[in-house]
């Protein structure tokens, strides 16, 4: 008996409630996750008691509701750090969502250090948003953009990782397709490309919510 066979999945979907919905008289069947996820009531009743009770700018004010925002947020953040396995709180950054958050390291370490032939590893796994970013900076400084191929199941194709590899300064993969669900070997990969200096780029957006993430353990 598989784990999710044990799961009350009418409870589950009992907590969200635009789930409860009917369209046309039939119940929604929601299957577009991997672009936006719904959110349980839980979520919608936080949001909701930030507002109503301590919505004020975070680091900038001494009086008690901007204190209470402040502590909520970086309990929040020492929360999510534990959830990802990362070593402190000071390594989680808030952005908007990962398209955000791609770009953000395109734009800031990637012209910092990518120049006129370096090159940037993705595969053909990858998601628009750990796509475009790279190819702007391709456009913008020269950058070569290199990529894993899958094979007939859909699966990477490594048998040529090593020469793909070659004067490689970023590999940037997803640890689960958005399309596919094929979960590509994130620990390997990252393995070979620091054995040749290169920095690594997980989009986890796909994985975090089905599997334990433990960012220390892709590093």
């Amino acid at each position: 008996v598989s784990a999710a066979s044990e799961l009350n999945i009418a409870a589950l979907k009992d907590e969200f409630p635009l789930l409860q919905r009917e369209v046309h008289g039939r119940p929604i069947v929601y299957l577009d996750s991997g672009a936006t996820s719904q959110k349980p009531q839980s979520v919608l009743d936080a949001m909701d008691r930030y507002y109503a009770e301590i919505n004020a700018n975070v680091h900038r004010g001494a009086y008690h509701i901007a204190e209470r925002s402040t502590t909520a947020m970086e309990g929040a953040r020492a929360a999510l750090a534990h959830f990802l396995g990362a070593p402190s709180a000071e390594e989680v950054v808030f952005t908007k969502n990962a398209t955000e958050a791609i770009n953000l390291v395109a734009h800031s370490w990637g012209r910092t250090n990518l120049a006129e032939g370096d090159a940037v590893l993705l595969t053909m796994l990858e998601h628009h948003a750990n796509i475009v970013p790279w190819q702007q900076l391709a456009a913008e400084r020269g950058v070569e953009v290199r990529w894993i191929p899958v094979d007939a199941d859909g699966r990477l194709d490594l048998s040529d990782l090593d020469a793909l590899l070659d004067g490689v300064r970023l590999l940037a993969i997803t640890a689960a397709s958005n399309v596919t669900g094929a979960l590509p070997p994130v620990r390997r990969l990252a393995d070979a490309a620091h054995s040749v200096g290169a920095s690594v780029l997980v989009d986890a957006s796909q994985w975090t919510p089905h599997q334990p993430t433990d960012v220390s353990n892709w590093d």
